[in-house]
């Protein structure tokens, strides 16, 4: 037997009160050293305190408990703490290009615009949204190095108001919960540090640069780092400060972490409570005097900081529990006492027997409220208060199966992606519960937090409604999966993503596995990170999703990954394989799908070993866009479609189309009139090439197997066409010299004889061809081949900036390419002239391969989401002998009686409902029995089909659904012996006719 309990260690050797003790030198936005940061996998964090449980300090537990009122989230219950102030909200903001044009002070942010944060800058109108599968989406892959050309950057700025006693014996921390990908941060003008995580908070104490009333707050973000390299997910790549900002503020001496376990005793009826705790004391002085170590001891007036002495010796304090059930009535309260010296921080641990706990499950997801408060010796009043909710549950692995409180669990799961249409990365409260109360409502009982750390609201709310989790490390490598064994400087990175997920998360009760990464290959870093999971956190499991079968030597279970269902049964039938099996992804849920589901669980059924999985995935990834159409001149009507964020601007040719090479393009939907397969063909553009070069130029394409006007390198213009016989047939010149910055006319020509590539008038090149053209299904495309420019494409596109582009079914001649006409003739005419706003669309960027939900963006359901629901449902209802109403009852809840909810049967001959009533079904979890429907046999009429269908229904009110909602349901034939219709002879059927 595997028992997963025991103690959650706290992190060793801990600088005092977490912080770093090495004071790191001021700098503006201008001094800043990127390579040394940006390009360097060892450097993580700057100045940032050590990972820890998100804190929200009370004055008291009794306002701890106000503010946790309706189980709020974690967001809600920071709104009501007195020592808490959201970041939330408009910032100064300036976006550019690259870091030599973003500011190198904040002298003139009365003139930056103003950005929503938490928020990623590309739903702001800021940069580029960019979809991959497998790539990173920045060129050129060279870790741990990021582009020296194009690298945007956002800087933020904002004031905030300090309380006059948050600067009085206390210290006061800045977190940020997420910003991608790497952050410099300054306070007052100050430096504070610097942040790499991406998908995990970053926190500095701040208190030494705070004054009270208005203070500053800047930030610098950088969309790639070294960091990107750990981040090919497949996914929409965002940039900014995405997740919640606050500050809040402590005692001088207050409790820095604590980690909660709950160990159930054999009988699965009493538990242990044991907190592991960690009290600090921040009033260190700093030698230095540059006010980053820490105020001296005693404060700059003497004060003692929240100390109940200033002799020197260790103080003393009372760490004091109080367990509340889930219903608020007191349970126990405990203490221990701890000595705190100056400057150091202690660890302490309370324990207490609680007799027969509600226990928590994905089922029944009961919650204590634990509050935490710090108590000077010889006082009442304490020093700070925190609460924590407890769910006492027990993991444990026991003959091949993951069992929650001894029993055996199916997981019922789904992959979810973080993803809003509207607002990208960032999810608010409301987007995340309305997530987990369809997923309940769908039979769904675990998530992957695929293939990242969540925001912390999910992991609270998943403990609040019931879900089975699997926490994610943000670590995937897909582009290069060898990245980890050939790379081995990222280690350190990989290292501290994994730590700051489990320091994070370790006291939610929903967790159950640590997973170690995504398509990241098998390596020592991964190895590392199963080590300190094992030692930190002996009460979860880990789990491993390499692409090649999701098994790894430290993993106590098998994640198997798009395997049929006949290939799943293998795994039970091996007999030198004994650990169970949960699908790490399976049955794809892109386009009209899902169709196995059924075959699936009719094995997880049958074998204990096979415990479910994850379908891949939960919501379609596509984002709303304005939709902005520039009209075709031609008359043909082929209007050409923004995609991205391209720019509008004047130029000394009128208006002109921008195009950055991060996915902007001009789409065309794909009419006949621009298939052109026949000899006779002119594609020709005006168009000025800018710096850098970004891998590819695409002007004017028909996919790849048809025409396109484009760059085959640097410095090598190319026009070609697929021959169906010969393959590509192609023409290609070097560039003038003075190619970039400057407006070219550039066309392609198929005159019949010849291809023809010219520019500016100038014929460069020629090469014969008197074959067809072929035909591909893709649109023209402007800026971007729609064949090859897709999700596992990863360079960038074209970054030029058209000013026309025309399509003839003719060959001009050099006559007319040399002249300045009218497009009369042409079936494409985008002069980028005009545009025209038209609503909004859904955007799937370069590929569809985003679109894979069981539901749409805007949390519709989609069919196979019903499918789903089907497959998973927790009640199996068979025909025994329908005709005698004989029906067998499986109860694959895990610990819910049928009894407490609602059966109800119909008979009905396909139209009418003939009879109906309730089923009494008195089912125990994990059990079968049989039942007998009430119902006589109807008067059977000729011909007629009778069908008899059970559905069992929630009988209360929940969380997630009102009473009524269908849980599971079953429907099948009832064969009474009908008597045959009365036959007709045909001639006695009346005559048709058919009218043209």
């Amino acid at each position: 037997m595997l028992l997963a309990s025991g103690g959650v260690a706290l992190l060793p050797g801990l600088a005092a009160g977490g912080r770093t003790d090495d004071p790191i030198p001021d700098r503006s936005p201008g001094d800043l050293d990127l390579e040394a940061y940006l390009e360097n996998p060892a450097m993580v964090a700057e100045n940032q305190t050590e990972p820890h449980v998100p804190t929200i300090p009370y004055p008291s537990v009794e306002a701890a408990l106000a503010g946790d009122r309706r189980c709020a989230s974690p967001s809600e219950r920071r709104d009501r703490s007195p020592f808490v102030r959201s970041l939330e909200g408009e910032w100064e903001f300036v976006w550019s290009l690259t870091p030599d044009g973003s500011p190198d002070d904040f002298d003139a942010v009365n003139d930056w615009d103003q950005i929503n944060v938490p928020s990623v800058w590309q739903t702001e109108g800021y940069g580029h949204a960019m979809y991959r599968n497998v790539p990173v989406p920045m060129t050129p892959y060279e870790p741990p190095e990021v582009p020296d050309t194009i690298n945007p950057v956002g800087t933020y700025h904002r004031t905030v108001t300090v309380p006059g006693n948050w600067t009085n014996d206390r210290r006061t921390f800045l977190r940020f919960e997420g910003i991608k990908s790497a952050a410099f941060v300054w306070v007052n003008g100050r430096y504070v540090g610097y942040d790499q995580g991406s998908m995990t908070p970053a926190e500095f104490d701040v208190t030494d640069a705070l004054e009270p009333g208005k203070n500053t707050v800047a930030v610098q973000v950088y969309r790639w780092s070294d960091g990107t390299y750990l981040e090919n997910q497949d996914m929409w790549h965002f940039a900014g400060i995405y997740r919640d900002a606050y500050l809040y503020s402590t005692p001088q001496v207050h409790l820095r972490d604590y980690a909660v376990r709950t160990d159930v005793d054999e009988s699965y009826e009493d538990a242990t409570l044991t907190i592991d705790a960690e009290v600090a004391d921040l009033s260190t002085a700093d030698a230095d005097g540059d006010g980053r170590g820490g105020k001296k001891r005693g404060g700059e007036n003497g004060k003692n900081h929240g100390r109940a002495n200033g002799n020197g010796t260790p103080d003393s304090y009372a760490l004091r529990a109080q367990l509340f059930d889930p219903g608020g009535d007191h349970v126990t309260t405990f203490e221990e006492d701890v000595d705190v010296p100056a400057g150091d921080s202690v660890g302490v641990t309370l324990e207490t027997d609680v007799s027969d706990p509600h226990k928590w499950s994905a089922e029944h997801p009961h919650l204590y409220r634990l509050g935490l408060e710090l108590v000077p010796s010889g006082s009442n009043r304490p020093l700070e208060a925190q609460l924590e909710r407890v769910g006492f549950r027990e993991y444990e692995i026991v003959d091949g199966q993951v069992r929650v409180n001894g029993t055996p669990v199916e997981f019922r799961g789904v992959n979810r992606h973080e993803h809003d249409p509207v607002r990208g990365r960032t999810m608010t409260t409301e987007r995340i519960r309305e997530d987990l109360e369809l997923l309940k409502r769908s039979n769904v009982n675990a998530i992957r937090t695929s293939h990242y750390p969540n925001d912390p609201e999910f992991a609270a709310l998943a403990d609040e409604y019931g879900f089975y989790v699997q926490d994610e490390v943000n670590a995937e490598t897909h582009q290069n999966e060898e990245l980890v064994n050939e790379h081995p400087e990222f280690d350190p990175s990989f290292m501290d993503r994994f730590r700051r997920m489990v320091q994070r998360d370790k006291n939610h009760p929903s967790i159950f596995t640590w997973s170690t990464g995504n398509e990241a290959g098998l390596g020592p870093a991964h190895v590392e990170m199963a080590d300190y999971a094992t030692e930190v956190d002996d009460t979860r499991f880990l789990y491993h999703q390499a692409n090649n079968g999701g098994v790894a030597p430290f993993a106590p279970i098998i994640g198997p990954r798009y395997v049929s269902p006949d290939e799943l049964e293998g795994f039970a039938l091996d007999e030198d394989e004994d650990r169970p099996v949960i699908m790490g992804e399976y049955s794809h849920a892109m386009g009209n799908s899902l169709g196995l589901m059924e075959p699936f669980w009719e094995r997880i059924h049958e074998y204990d070993q096979l415990q479910g999985g994850f379908v891949w995935d939960w919501v379609d990834q596509t984002l709303y866009e304005d939709l902005t159409i520039t009209p075709d001149e031609s008359g043909t009507g082929n209007d050409g479609a923004l995609h991205g964020n391209p720019s509008i601007v004047e130029t000394d040719r009128g208006s002109a189309l921008a195009l950055s090479g991060l996915d902007d393009w001009v789409e065309l939907y794909r009419d006949p009139s621009l298939d052109v397969t026949e000899p006779g063909l002119t594609v020709e553009t005006v168009v000025k090439p800018r710096e850098p070069w970004t891998g590819a130029d695409p002007y004017v394409t028909k996919g790849d197997t048809q025409y396109a006007l484009q760059m085959a390198d640097e410095d090598t213009l190319e026009w070609f066409v697929y021959d169906p016989d010969e393959e590509w047939v192609t023409v290609s010149a070097p560039v003038p010299d003075d190619w970039t910055g400057s407006w070219h006319h550039v066309a392609g020509v198929h005159t019949g004889a010849e291809l023809q590539l010219y520019v500016d008038g100038e014929l460069l090149e020629t090469t014969e061809h008197d074959g067809e053209i072929g035909h591909a299904r893709q649109p023209v495309n402007v800026g971007r081949n729609a064949t090859l420019h897709t999700d596992g494409y990863g360079d960038w596109l074209s970054n030029a900036v058209f000013d026309s582009v025309r399509i003839y079914d003719r060959a001009l001649s050099p006559a007319e390419l040399a002249s300045d006409r009218a497009a009369d003739d042409a079936i494409l005419d985008l002069a980028f002239e005009e545009f025209r706003d038209e609503g909004t669309f859904r955007s799937y960027g370069v590929s569809p391969f985003c679109i894979n939900g069981t539901i749409f963006a805007d949390r519709t359901p989609q069919p196979e989401l019903w499918e789903l629901k089907k497959a998973h449902q927790p009640v199996g209802i068979d025909p025994i002998d329908p005709v005698a109403g004989v029906v067998e009852i499986h109860n694959r809840f895990h610990f819910t009686p049928l009894s407490a909810l609602e059966a109800t049967w119909e008979l009905t001959d396909g139209e009418t409902v003939l009879q109906d009533g309730v089923l009494s079904l008195e089912v125990e979890p994990g059990t079968t029995r049989d039942a007998t429907v009430p119902f006589d046999e109807p008067d059977l009429e000729p011909g007629a089909e009778y069908w008899l269908t059970i559905r069992v229904t929630l009988a209360e009110d929940t969380k997630w659904a009102d009473a009524g909602h269908e849980v599971a349901f079953e429907q099948f034939a009832v064969p009474f012996d009908v008597p045959e219709p009365p036959l007709k002879r045909i001639d006695s059927m009346p005559s048709t006719s058919v009218s043209r």
